[in-house]
């Protein structure tokens, strides 16, 4: 079997490019885990079911899946001139969807993706809820068409929504809640709590999100300059994007070993040495490596390595749940 001159095999590894397999997977893995090992556990330790049914945060993670690969597509069709220069052999609109095709996807995954929403905002009788879902559906194509190869703000919006993954499962569960009246009072405290263990992923991911897409443009470079991006590498050059990457990367380790003196009084030494051998380790390492980094492998090594620290950040989830 062929698809445009492709042999089977070579088709479903194009197609996982294009929808980006990996950050799917990492997507539902950490939904899943924020469910089943922070809010069920925390903030309904008596009882053994969370508020909302299983149906419906299975919708709000098909929701966020499809408005990610939407995302991804549409980012695709914008950067066929980039990636013809930074990744000539991966191409996936123009090789294996047209352009025609490729915005038809990206608006029927969106337009799909935000009528469950508004559903879901139904299900939780506030309708505000519902306009995230666009709201974030304009983001993406924005960002695609223009903040991407603008100065910091590509960076800032990606990070952001990868934060936002975090937090949509909070504010759905907090929706939820709020509709039985006596259970919200009586556990208000339990909130505070769970409210300040999804802050600090999400403030995790945003930072190690920041982190990996500032060193995708240093990867990126050379086909950014070509199409007049004004990305930090292009415009601080190189050494000083590798400076403004280490503070990142330093203010992501000072705000977990704050959090690891709070574990550390609240006896949760386990997962105290976790974050160690993992989080910390791996971004110590990253930052030895990216000061000796020169060429677009060194840079696509790093930019792994960054999705390996966010996948160890998510598990941690799992060690906290064994720690309760």
């Amino acid at each position: 079997m062929t698809v445009k001159g492709l042999t089977t095999i070579a088709f479903m590894k194009s197609l996982a490019q294009m929808i980006r397999l990996p950050n799917v997977l990492i997507i539902v893995l950490a939904m899943v885990l924020l469910r089943y090992c922070i809010i069920i556990p925390y903030l309904y330790p008596a009882s053994p079911d969370p508020v909302s049914p299983l149906a419906d945060f299975l919708l709000l993670v098909l929701v966020t899946v499809l408005m990610s690969v939407g995302g991804y597509v549409i980012n695709d069709y914008f950067d066929v001139k980039i990636d013809a220069v930074n990744r000539p052999g991966k191409l996936v609109v123009n090789n294996l969807i047209s352009s025609r095709t490729a915005i038809v996807v990206h608006m029927v995954l969106n337009g799909i993706a935000i009528i469950i929403g508004f559903y879901l905002s139904w299900r939780i009788e506030a309708i505000s809820f519902g306009f995230i879902f666009p709201f974030i559906s304009g983001l993406l194509w924005i960002y695609s068409a223009k903040y991407k190869r603008m100065l910091f703000w590509g960076n800032f919006i990606v990070a952001g929504l990868s934060a936002f993954v975090i937090l949509i499962v909070w504010l759905f569960e907090f929706f939820w809640l709020r509709m039985n009246a006596a259970l919200f009072a009586a556990d208000i405290p339990d909130l505070r709590v769970v409210g300040t263990i999804f802050m600090g992923y999400a403030v995790f991911a945003f930072l190690v999100s920041m982190v990996r897409e500032i060193i995708k443009d240093m990867e990126d470079t050379e086909g950014d300059r070509t199409v007049g991006c004004t990305t930090i590498p292009i415009v601080a050059g190189i050494m000083t994007t590798k400076y403004i990457v280490a503070a990142i990367l330093l203010a992501t380790m000072l705000m977990l070993v704050y959090a690891q003196v709070i574990l550390i009084r609240l006896s949760f030494y386990m997962l105290f040495w976790y974050f160690v051998v993992t989080v910390q380790a791996g971004a110590i390492y990253l930052a030895v490596r990216l000061f000796r980094a020169g060429s677009k492998d060194d840079y696509h090594f790093l930019s792994s390595l960054c999705k390996l620290i966010m996948v160890a950040g998510i598990l941690s989830m799992e060690v906290l749940l064994i720690s309760n």
